[in-house]
């Protein structure tokens, strides 16, 4: 009896084991398990193709538990909603993988550097900073990604000698060697002459003049061509009152940069206060050089206060040489003061009309993105390139 059991125990176990072999159980599971969230992925698809894809997104996102394997989905779907500008679910997912116990290292850094973004387009600088340099400390991985992103926080803080630091950092890491030689791309260099510029401007306003005066030395180290350094050099002169030097920085301005001698006109000014005569001299020269309304309208109030006649032909000569709108309408401005009657009716509607005209055409403009404002900016509100918006030229512009 005891032998007929144990020959059924040991058939049994047999048969298990064939059964198992045969079919593992392993395998039927994982299809078992995975089975809802390929239903969950097919009714996500079916969403995105009817064209509902804010639905699929939001499929996608509660149907999946976050794990390891569908790491690049959930990560890809918060990207695409912070770039959608839909910040604050993009920083739910991203927290949401950043407490998955599952993930790689790698991974963990990557969500990470996205979260921190996700943090910047939301405005929380501080939690994004900590990420970062949480990131910068512990790898070289994503190192670069994390630095341009610490670079463009302590941009938007005004933390100028942070900003210095960082992109010091960053631009061997963009850079190429050519045998002994390294060719830098520019663009970091460029933008650490323009921090020191800041940091240059605020010592100005303090009258700090030493520290400015070291601020844009380490500028023109970092970009020799920085015309807004040289700007700032003439300014740090006329502050010291030395009008002499001014001239001869200006000088170093016209050749690199004549586009920016129009807003470097009221730091000329102050150098020929005591002397109009010389001051009209300098400006009709630097019109032959560079013909621009700004420097126009300069000479014409200097042959005002001495002679009405000359700077009302000095300013019909220029008109007719250089039709502006703006030139127009000082013109026309002018003209109004010795018209009466009819005459004078229809030259107030023409410089009415001239005045709308003007008052949407912008003055300045990027280029790099085309943003056009009334205002100077060293730094694009739009793309943030630095030293890429100047004056607009032509008959609408100086």
């Amino acid at each position: 009896m005891f032998e007929l059991k144990l020959f059924f125990a040991i058939f049994i176990a047999i048969s298990i084991g064939w059964i198992l072999g045969k079919f593992p159980i392993a395998k039927y599971w994982r299809r078992f398990r995975h089975r809802s969230w390929r239903k969950s992925y097919m009714e996500g698809i079916h969403l995105l193709l009817d064209d509902k894809p804010d639905q699929a997104i939001e499929t996608f996102i509660t149907r999946w538990q976050v794990n390891a394997e569908n790491f690049d989905l959930h990560n890809a779907l918060a990207n695409l909603l912070c770039r959608k500008g839909e910040v604050d679910r993009a920083i739910r997912i991203h927290s949401s993988l950043l407490e998955c116990t599952s993930l790689s290292k790698q991974q963990v850094r990557q969500v990470t550097i996205d979260l921190a973004n996700d943090y910047v387009k939301s405005g929380l600088l501080d939690r994004a900073e900590r990420l970062l340099i949480t990131v910068v400390n512990s790898s070289r991985e994503f190192e670069e990604r994390a630095l341009e992103l610490l670079q463009q926080i302590y941009q938007l803080e005004k933390e100028w000698n942070k900003a210095i630091i960082v992109a010091e950092q960053l631009a061997p890491k963009r850079s190429i060697a050519f045998k002994d030689k390294t060719l830098s791309l520019g663009k970091e260099l460029t933008e650490i002459a323009h921090y020191y510029c800041e940091l240059a401007q605020l010592a100005l306003a303090d009258d700090s003049f030493k520290t400015a005066e070291i601020a844009l030395k380490n500028a023109l180290i970092s970009d020799e061509n920085c015309s807004r350094a040289i700007l700032l050099n003439a300014e740090l002169a006329m502050h010291k009152g030395q009008h002499d030097q001014v001239l001869v920085i200006l000088k170093q301005l016209q050749r690199q940069d004549p586009q920016l001698m129009v807003e470097a006109l009221p730091v000329l000014q102050s150098c020929f206060e005591q002397d109009s005569s010389q001051w009209l001299s300098y400006l009709l020269e630097s019109l032959e050089s560079y013909p621009s309304v700004a420097i126009e309208k300069a000479v014409y109030q200097v042959l005002k206060e001495t002679d009405e006649f000359d700077a009302n032909e000095f300013l019909t000569r220029q008109v007719k040489k250089r039709p502006t709108l703006q030139g127009l309408e000082l013109l026309i401005q002018e003209q109004l003061t010795v018209l009466q009657g009819t005459a004078k009716e229809n030259l107030l509607l023409l410089h009415s009309l001239v005045q709308d005209v003007l008052k949407n055409k912008p003055l300045y403009q990027c280029r790099s993105c085309g943003f056009a404002g009334h205002q100077m900016h060293w730094l694009c509100p739009q793309c943030q390139s630095w030293d890429s918006v100047r004056r607009i030229r032509g008959s609408e512009g100086d």
